[in-house]
């Protein structure tokens, strides 16, 4: 099962960065080609087993992802995507923020593991790999840093 980690240094305090990646329905405001997201079922954005419906900017099509952990404590937070026009399957993610002590920054790590057809592993790692830096890159631009 392939799998990638992409991970950044966010100039703002963890607090600050956790408050904008653990609203599982806030997506949207910041990450490229989201254009609106809702929870299915009227669950809170924060309880595990929550679906979140993203439609996708300049198009039809809808990717529905499962929230599977939310650790506040560990500033972590894993969902699953349960479908999507996606080049990847069986996608399982999670984002991980770590403090930067010296600084009052933020790590920010975003890790995968999916499935691909036979032969398109490293098609489907470059794909993750863009999606989560073009989401790093917008979540700073959102964040201002």
């Amino acid at each position: 099962m392939p799998r990638t980690l992409v991970s950044t240094v966010i100039n703002a305090p963890i607090e600050r960065v956790w408050r904008t990646v653990a609203d599982f329905n806030g997506l949207p405001a910041w990450m490229p080609g989201m254009k609106d997201s809702a929870i299915e079922g009227g669950k809170p954005p924060t309880e595990i087993g929550a679906i979140r419906r993203l439609t996708m900017a300049g198009s039809k099509d809808v990717l529905r992802e499962r929230l599977d952990v939310f650790d506040p404590e560990n500033n972590l937070i894993t969902y699953a995507v349960l479908e999507g026009p996606l080049p990847v399957r069986r996608i399982v993610t999670t984002m991980h923020l770590r403090p930067i002590t010296d600084t009052y920054g933020t790590l920010g790590e975003w890790s995968t593991r999916f499935e691909t057809d036979a032969g398109k592993e490293e098609e489907g790692v470059q794909f993750m790999t863009r999606v989560f830096g073009a989401g790093f890159r917008a979540l700073k631009k959102h964040l201002g840093v």
